[in-house]
């Protein structure tokens, strides 16, 4: 090999070298804190991505016509004031202190930043900190996510699963039917990175006294698309 070509070469390395270091240093860095109206914006794409994955089943055809969400937002449950045990319990419970990655050299960093690729359980730590922050604030959850399928929100009302699902009323006849629905699904607040690439939240899926799950899902957002990267089952009856 010519001397031209061992210039030629080690100058590309070291101009790779340099692209990467520069790469690897802006996904890191943490930019400017956003507002409350981009959080908010952000926070609906990511409900509207766990909604398609919810409904759509591994064949690809929806079966539910309608969509009925509970009016408030999911939270643990824990003694009014006391946001430490919130937090806490929120950690424990959404398994969120046992993702380490098994290996993470430069090498490995240089390729998960060319594949855009990373294991779904190496969460950011200001990502697991704003979800247990927000997990623990109540509240009424979004009305403005967008889904292709027609939505109700209800609040502590009564639901009889029998026959599908009917909202009662105390003392008097059925008040609502939700035909084509399958459950009520409630929603956490999201919990995100500073730079709203990564989100955390929470799930649950009540379809009758027992019949119900709950989920933690981690979404990334990959070229400009919010993705399910990770579900993991927290409770299920």
């Amino acid at each position: 090999m010519s001397k031209a070509n061992q210039r030629y070469i080690l100058t590309s390395v070291l101009a790779l070298l340099v692209l990467l270091s520069v790469a690897l240093y802006w996904r890191h860095t943490p930019k400017s804190r956003p507002s409350e109206s981009e959080v908010s914006a952000t926070q609906d794409k990511v409900y509207e991505a766990v909604v398609r994955d919810m409904i759509t089943p591994s064949d690809g055809r929806v079966r539910v016509t309608q969509l009925v969400f509970g009016e408030m937002v999911l939270t643990p449950f824990w003694e009014e004031g006391d946001t430490s045990q919130c937090e806490a319990r929120a950690r424990k419970q959404m398994w969120l202190e046992n993702g380490k990655l098994p290996y993470d050299s430069i090498a490995d960093r240089v390729y998960r930043l060319l594949t855009r690729d990373s294991y779904d359980d190496a969460l950011q730590p200001d990502t697991i900190q704003n979800f247990v922050m927000s997990f623990c604030t109540p509240g009424q959850l979004s009305h403005t996510f967008h889904t292709d399928l027609p939505r109700t929100f209800i609040g502590d009302e009564r639901i009889d699963f029998g026959d599908g699902l009917v909202l009662l009323q105390k003392g008097q006849p059925p008040a609502r039917q939700f035909p084509g629905a399958s459950g009520i699904i409630s929603f956490s607040r999201v919990g995100f990175d500073s730079r709203l690439d990564e989100a955390i939240v929470a799930t649950s899926f009540v379809c009758g006294g027992l019949c119900g799950s709950g989920n933690r899902y981690v979404l990334r957002k990959r070229h400009g698309r919010w993705e399910v990267v990770n579900k993991w089952g927290v409770w299920v009856s």
